[in-house]
């Protein structure tokens, strides 16, 4: 018994390290991970393995087909085929006697020994035919036969427009793993930033919180010495209950983020992680528009997966025009067959055919079916140019927007840098004033305030330009 507590005990401990395991995670690991696990870009891969096998198979309808095939069949009754059998007859008179046979002179014909000599007395009967009906029966009990088929293909419309279109496929799958790839990452780092914006804001206001307790001590000693007024007091205490719930929002944003990235990295929402990173990058302030512009045209796979998409609509006409194509085919086959009763088995003998045919299939009329598929594949053709024209402007719409909030985001970076400085001063300059009596309470937690307000909307500046930077690369197809 105590051997099994023993085992429980060491089981427990062991499971409760592993839990416990932090995992310490970069921007680097995190997109490592998120393209390992993430389930979008799972599903991109298995669309790759889909077009890849979707090539093979369309090649395959341009090889040889190769059947091998065998028969045994008994029959338990054969069919008799009727029939009338000609059977000849001698002609006789109403006397009975045989009538004779005459040439055209009405002379009657000797009959002509083996010598060739006629016999004296014996002429040639004439002869008449009588159609006799019977039943006969055709087949054995029992047929065996095997053998291979082969059919090969020569020319098939349908079959060369298939495997141009499986070929644009792949393209068009290649390129939407781009895009899905590049899509995790901007959504991972996206993840990431938020992570360490959360992380800064509770710190933040953690801290804001600790200086409002302190202030809130000070006030609180001072009236209790009849320094300052009970209004100060109530004032203080009211701001830190306020930065309490502040905290506590804070606090469940930054696990909701914690739990977003996680998400994003395909781990499991238990398990422990802390970021290695910081919000504050170089400001690059040398981007031009009209370059941007230009790399996303040449490098988005988007664009190039819309392309795909165009010329695999321009297949899939020729493929409906194919209908109107002739097909050509070459098909051959051997066999061996027997044939045999129930008791003769080993008397029959396999008996052995082949053949080889070359077989031509027209097209003439269908009903105008195929005149209406031709249609509505232009139709569908045209379409998928409006997307592509369409989702080239959206882009590049886009790529407007997020060049201006890099630029907005950058200025707010350089605003932010001069305010949390200017900020902090005020405090270190409230709360001397406020100890030498020459400022209120009040004062002190305005610039104490607005010194949190500064620093916050600084890091929040940092989360827009990374973000932006992270949209912009997406934008671009840089990873």
């Amino acid at each position: 018994m105590n051997k099994y507590l023993l085992t429980i005990l060491i089981s427990l401990t062991m499971m409760s390290s592993l839990h416990a395991e932090i995992l310490e995670l970069d921007l680097d690991q995190a997109i490592k991970l998120a393209l390992e696990n993430n389930v979008n870009m799972q599903n991109a891969q298995e669309d790759l393995l889909k077009a890849k096998a979707q090539r093979k198979e369309a090649f395959s309808s341009a090889l040889p087909v190769v059947s091998a095939f065998g028969q045994v069949s008994h029959s338990f009754a054969i069919a008799a085929q009727p029939m009338s059998f000609p059977v000849p007859f001698g002609v006789l008179d109403a006397a009975g006697n045989p009538v004779p046979l005459a040439d055209n002179n009405g002379n009657t014909i000797p009959y002509t020994g083996q010598s060739g000599i006629p016999i004296p007395g014996q002429h040639l009967q004439q002869t008449g035919v009588q159609l006799v009906p019977l039943e006969l029966a055709f087949g054995s009990d029992n047929t065996m036969v095997y053998g291979l088929s082969l059919t090969q293909p020569l020319f098939e419309g349908r079959v060369i427009a298939a495997i141009r279109g499986a070929n644009v496929y792949g393209d068009l799958a290649t390129s939407a793993a781009d895009v899905t790839r590049l899509s995790v990452i901007e959504s991972t780092k996206k993840a990431y930033y938020g992570v360490l914006l959360a992380d800064k804001m509770v710190t933040v206001m953690q801290n804001s919180l600790e200086v409002m307790q302190q202030n809130l001590a000070n006030v609180t000693a001072l009236y209790d010495q009849g320094k300052t007024a009970e209004f100060d007091v109530i004032r203080a205490d009211v701001q830190v209950a306020n930065q309490t719930t502040m905290v506590s929002n804070a606090r469940k944003m930054k696990a909701l983020a914690y739990a977003g990235l996680k998400r994003s990295c395909g781990l499991q929402i238990e398990q422990d992680i802390t970021t290695l990173g910081e919000l504050q990058v170089e400001i690059e302030t040398d981007l031009n528009l009209a370059d941007l512009e230009r790399k996303m045209i040449s490098n988005q796979p988007l664009l190039s997966q819309l392309e795909a998409n165009v010329r695999l609509m321009k297949e899939n006409i020729l493929m409906v025009k194919a209908e109107f194509m002739p097909s050509i085919a070459l098909t051959g086959s051997y066999q061996e067959m027997k044939s045999y009763n129930d008791d003769g088995f080993d008397d029959a003998n396999f008996n052995e055919s082949s053949s080889l045919a070359l077989g031509i299939n027209m097209p003439i009329f269908n009903g105008f079916g195929s005149t209406a598929r031709v249609q509505k594949a232009k139709a569908d053709h045209r379409k998928s140019e409006y997307q592509q024209h369409d989702m080239k402007e959206n882009l590049l719409l886009e790529l407007r927007s997020i060049f201006l909030s890099i630029q907005e985001s950058s200025r707010k970076i350089d605003a932010g840098l001069k305010g949390v400085k200017q900020a902090r001063k005020g405090v270190d300059m409230a709360q001397r004033l406020y100890q030498q009596g020459m400022a209120s309470q009040l004062q002190v937690l305005d610039s104490q305030n607005a010194s949190d307000q500064a620093e916050l909307g600084l890091y929040q500046a940092y989360f827009e330009y990374n973000s932006a930077r992270a949209s912009l690369a997406r934008a671009l197809g840089e990873e």
